[in-house]
């Protein structure tokens, strides 16, 4: 599988290369998002982690590391504005990330 950027929810399974969602689909990386959830599907092991930054790279907004392999983990948002989401290189150690955008900000 590959990378969609195209639907709600966003769904990334690729994580060779760092993913800045702001400049990828808007040609901005603070470009702000309505955030309804962040859910991390899947991950293989227990220990691996998942880490999402804001527009800055510097701020997780989503941070979690799973204790039993396949754990889905959740954050819910409700609707709240972020400005740019990065994924760094290595900072998903397996699994899917499915971002949940808010259809009315």
């Amino acid at each position: 599988m590959a990378n969609n950027y195209a639907g709600n929810p966003i769904v990334l399974d690729t994580f060779t290369s760092d993913i800045d969602l702001g400049q990828t689909l808007f040609g901005d990386s603070k470009a702000l998002f309505f955030i309804e959830a962040i859910e991390w599907q899947n991950p293989v092991t227990a220990n691996d982690t998942a880490t999402i930054y804001d527009g800055s790279g510097t701020r997780p907004i989503f941070n979690a590391t799973c204790t039993a392999a396949k754990q889905n983990i959740q954050k819910k948002f409700g609707g709240v504005a972020i400005q740019g989401l990065k994924i760094k290189t290595g900072e998903v150690s397996s699994g899917i990330i499915s971002i949940l955008l808010s259809t009315s900000p």
